[in-house]
């Protein structure tokens, strides 16, 4: 019979390859496992430190909410100001700015409270403050 002859040489080195191949596609895959579980408690880690970040933030609102509230309370004297020297409804915002500059307001006051820029502030300041010649 002409057949294909393997001698046991040959059966041992093929053998070998396939064990080689075997042993690689094991390392390969307790490999990737291994990564699985490393990438487990670095998640938990992840995790655990965004509640931080949330818990952190949650303060930072809160505090932020008290200060609002405080220059809210601030404000609402300066809005009470600006209405009682208000004689009528139809007061152009540069009458209002004039009588604030002549009650003594600074510019930026006047500019806050009458909508105007900080330039137009300044020279309404500069023109009428009380004291000066108009």
């Amino acid at each position: 019979m002409n057949g294909i002859v393997i001698t046991w040489p040959q059966l041992l080195y093929i053998s070998l390859v396939l064990i080689l191949f075997y042993a690689a596609e094991l390392l390969l895959f307790l490999r990737k496992s291994s990564q699985k579980k490393s990438k487990s408690p670095l998640d938990l880690q992840e995790q655990v430190e965004l509640r931080e970040q949330i818990v952190e933030l949650q303060r930072e609102v809160e505090t932020l909410k008290v200060r609002l509230a405080a220059l809210l309370a601030q404000q609402a004297p300066q809005s009470a100001f600006s209405a009682d020297i208000s004689d009528g409804e139809d007061d152009t915002p540069y009458s209002q700015a004039i009588r604030l500059a002549q009650q003594g307001a600074d510019a930026e006051k006047v500019s806050a409270v009458c909508g105007i820029s900080r330039g137009e502030a300044d020279l309404i300041v500069a023109l009428y403050r009380t004291g000066s010649p108009h």
